[in-house]
């Protein structure tokens, strides 16, 4: 077990990156959470998102439309960029945008008239407000409403259909709230700190991993190591596991962290969601854990592997979507998300937080998001692999160049 102990010595003398990429960051996450403000649980507080509406149509139905979500929502000025509107979203300036193409009452009248499908609206909601992914529903509601009144010739003119869609709108009928199951809603402020821990687990095992396989896979190192009485499977074995105890360690600092400061919010809910949750970021642990494995392989530059680490973090988090809605992304994006492991890990967690029931049916997907999460870390593995006989072949390669050069 030398070996073993020498990697988590070479680990525990880097404070420096413990404290920025495994304790930092994951304090980070704590404040991302808190920001988003959630009610207690077993209450009910009528949420009135912040939302823009970009109207590049200005007709008497998309006006009609505006107003409209003026009643179940709190309207905000977002410029008509595309910068403005990314920043907007981003920085939850605004958690719901709907834009209107120009021609869109034209379209709606003739589709409506016609009986065709109508025009679709571009929209972006937040994934961390609840009643900002409602919206799209009431917009439904209210087109739907709209159809019906011009196909059935019951109103021709614009402005009779904005009328009576309008008056129609403002029925209401009293309601009761009732929970699906014995688990209570999962609190948003924790359902943002672990998606964001995604980032967390990524950058800090993978700088952690790479530096103490660096340590081991420097030139003179190697050659010294493989004159050792020990195997080579026996010191890799001793330092993988010395890898998987780092991951392990930033994986419990990560969730007891966010169940310390969360627990509260998670009053209620149902302890297999939260499991589930835990369990995923688990999985997740993997593939950072392979990537750190690869990059020690490749290198022994530590700022190299700060750089290669950060890169990689942030791709991964940004393309996959844990920081920014893929509804927003173009196509390609959203494309290139299913080829991210960050993908399926927030993917799994929209799915277990929104469980009501335990079915086979309904945890499956989630243990498929797991699964492929898994598969991509074996992938990245087996390259380490690949990576890891070609430097010690190099290695021997040196080795008996320099002896041969030896005088007898």
């Amino acid at each position: 077990m030398h070996i073993f102990k020498s990697a988590l010595r070479v680990f525990f003398k880097h404070p420096v990156y413990i404290l920025i990429y495994v304790v930092w960051l994951t304090f980070m996450g704590v404040f991302i959470g808190m920001s988003s403000v959630g009610s207690p649980q077993g209450d009910f507080n009528e949420e009135r998102p912040a939302i823009a509406v970009i109207d590049r149509d200005d007709s008497e139905l998309s006006r009609g439309l505006t107003a409209f979500l003026g009643e179940s929502a709190s309207l905000s000025e977002v410029d008509d960029t595309r910068q403005a509107m990314q920043d907007a979203i981003a920085q939850n300036y605004v958690s719901y945008l709907m834009i209107i193409p120009e021609g869109f009452g034209e379209d709606f009248e003739e589709a409506a008239a016609a009986d065709k499908a109508a025009p679709q609206l571009e929209t972006v909601a937040s994934y961390d407000s609840i009643a900002a992914n409602m919206m799209n529903g009431l917009v439904n509601e209210y087109l739907n409403t709209a159809q019906l009144y011009i196909s059935s010739s019951t109103a021709t003119d614009p402005a009779t259909v904005v009328s009576l869609t309008g008056k129609d709108m403002e029925n209401t009928a009293s309601a009761s709230m009732v929970s699906l199951g014995d688990s209570a809603p999962v609190s948003q402020q924790w359902t943002l700190y672990m998606k964001f821990s995604g980032y967390t687990i990524m950058l800090s095992i993978i700088v952690c991993v790479s530096v103490m396989m660096a340590a081991f896979n420097r030139t003179e190192v190697r050659r010294r190591d493989l004159t050792a009485p020990i195997s080579s499977l026996s010191m890799n074995l001793q330092i993988a596991a010395a890898c998987l105890v780092v991951a392990l360690l930033a994986w419990a600092w990560v969730s007891v962290l966010g169940l310390a400061v969360f627990g509260q919010s998670l009053a209620g809910v149902d302890p297999k969601i939260i499991g589930l949750v835990i369990l995923d970021l688990l999985a997740f642990c993997t593939v950072p854990l392979a990537i750190g494995f690869l990059i020690g392989q490749l290198t022994t530059s530590e700022l190299v592997m700060n750089a290669a680490g950060n890169i990689v973090g942030l791709v991964f988090s940004f393309i996959g979507g844990i920081w920014v809605p893929l509804d927003f992304m173009g196509d390609a994006i959203r494309t290139l998300a299913y080829f991210t492991p960050t993908y399926y890990y927030g993917d799994a967690i929209n799915r277990a937080v929104n469980l009501h029931d335990f079915s086979g049916s309904s945890l499956s997907p989630i243990f498929a998001d797991m699964g492929i999460t898994l598969l991509f870390a074996v992938a990245i593995f087996a390259v380490a692999l690949v990576a890891g006989r070609i430097r010690i072949q190099s290695a021997e390669a040196g080795g008996n160049a320099a002896a041969a050069r030896m005088p007898a």
